[in-house]
């Protein structure tokens, strides 16, 4: 199983191998498109953060299952509805995606260090 899988009546969808940053993936665009046709069975995700990146998109995303009667359980996120636990779900996607930026930030402050003259 990858970090996000969807189970169907006619197998699973997988989205191995895809950042949680592009919302423009083969197996996720299909997962929210299974359970408006009544496809769906489940969904697991290892983390909300690896449906997105962005805390906006992950509760789209949520919602949108929610919506249809799928709850995506996950190994790293509370289980719960209570104020407390959603509160958790939002700070860990709110971190998701302020270490996103962190990541992309330091990889271009090392891309512009070895590009400094005389540093190749």
């Amino acid at each position: 199983m990858g970090l996000f899988t969807c189970f169907r009546g006619n197998g699973s969808l997988e989205d191995e191998g895809f950042s949680g940053a592009n919302l423009q993936r083969p197996g996720l665009e299909q997962s929210v498109i299974s359970p408006r046709k009544g496809q769906l069975q489940a969904v697991l995700v290892y983390s909300p953060d690896r449906l997105s990146r962005k805390y906006a998109y992950q509760v789209l995303l949520l919602e949108e299952f929610a919506r249809h009667g799928v709850k995506p359980p996950s190994s790293k996120a509370p289980q719960g509805h209570s104020p407390e636990d959603q509160l958790l779900v939002q700070f860990q996607g709110m971190i998701a995606e302020y270490e996103r930026a962190q990541i992309l930030e330091r990889s271009r402050r090392g891309k512009r260090h070895h590009a400094r003259p005389g540093a190749m």
